[in-house]
């Protein structure tokens, strides 16, 4: 492969002037030059040594993202349309920064010390990760993190929490449901840790608002996901399902799967029950009826997740919280019954 000072030679410029149009400084360079020099990378087709370039700079230029799957819930975590939507936004931006993304699904964190050792990666993005999980991996883990959705990381240091007003989306959406007059509601989700604790107590809240009565045995439902991440309980559900006007699930995800169970099983939405997700997954506007919500900009998410984590590898921020906003969606799939009489 032709080299930089073989091209330098031949243009009559400084080895030093093409190696600068390579690595994108081009201050000192007059445009002339600059075309001329793109023109014969382009000639030979000159691929720049990222090992020895990222060698000289001690950066590897590799971001890691972590994905934990957390007992009861989907294995596959790619098929979860929110961790596909995460992704995607993830690894257009680390390759717009010039990084590169390597990508990591584990089921137990202590799996994660193997992957952090064997590569030499800048910084770390996390999701799915539950208490305790982030502090364990920042004692073995001494780079940068970006923590995207957990409740669990005050005082780590060196890290940036990307989330949203979960408690406070949740509340709204709930309080919403209230209004529309329903008085007897479930919460849904395969547990009440981190996040879908965290809605839970916004559930709550709205519920003890309203002066509803409300606790985790009447209030809660726990969906057992199985391997291929549907619920498994359904019988167990829809038995349930009876005793409620409105069940509202901790994930879009969730709760397109029990609308159509519902459905199969011949019962009315919205006439008989209403259902609410949360997410706003492209498939939540796909079903029939469309799924009532609460929209997150999940590609902002990921954005936000890459640029804070870049801003803490070159030393340009300290710790912080980042919280994007919410929107409440409401569509077909929800009745206003107003001051309907309900059973008790």
């Amino acid at each position: 492969m032709v080299t930089i000072k073989e091209m330098a030679q031949e243009l009559g410029v400084s080895t030093t002037t093409v190696s600068n149009v390579i690595h994108g400084k081009t201050k000192e360079v007059s445009p002339a030059n600059i075309e001329r020099i793109q023109k014969i990378l382009k000639k030979y087709d000159y691929t720049p040594n990222i090992n020895a370039r990222n060698l000289a700079s001690k950066r590897s230029k590799i971001i890691g993202l972590l994905i934990k799957s957390k007992q009861n819930k989907i294995v596959n975590r790619f098929e979860d349309p929110f961790i596909g939507g995460i992704l995607g936004a993830i690894e257009r931006h680390v390759r717009q920064k010039g990084y590169y993304l390597m990508v990591y699904a584990v089921d137990d964190v202590h799996q994660v010390q193997q992957f952090t050792m064997s590569w030499n990666m800048d910084g770390l993005i996390t999701s799915g990760f539950v208490e305790g999980d982030i502090r364990y991996l920042k004692e073995r883990f001494k780079n940068p993190i970006a923590i995207i959705d957990d409740y669990d990381t005050n005082g780590l240091g060196n890290c940036a929490n990307i989330r949203i007003e979960d408690e406070q989306a949740e509340y709204l959406l709930t309080k919403y449901v209230i209004s529309c007059g329903h008085r007897k509601l479930a919460f849904l989700a395969d547990n009440l840790v981190n996040l879908d604790k965290i809605r839970f107590q916004g559930f709550c809240r709205a519920l003890k608002e309203a002066n509803i009565p409300v606790s985790r045995e009447e209030n809660f439902i726990q969906i057992y996901a199985s391997d291929a991440g549907e619920p498994q309980n359904m019988d167990e559900i829809y038995e349930k399902s009876f005793s409620y006007t409105a069940l509202l699930c901790a994930s879009d995800y969730y709760a397109v799967h029990i609308e159509n169970m519902l459905l199969d099983r011949g019962r009315k939405i919205p006439e008989e029950i209403s259902i609410a997700g949360f997410d706003d997954v492209p498939i939540s506007r796909i079903v029939r009826p469309a799924l009532t919500t609460v929209r997150q900009d999940i590609q902002a998410k990921g954005i936000a997740a890459v640029e804070e984590l870049l801003k803490l590898i070159e030393g340009e921020s300290e710790d912080k919280i980042v919280q994007l906003g919410t929107e409440l969606v409401i569509r077909e799939n929800f009745k206003n019954i107003g001051n309907k009489r309900q059973k008790k």
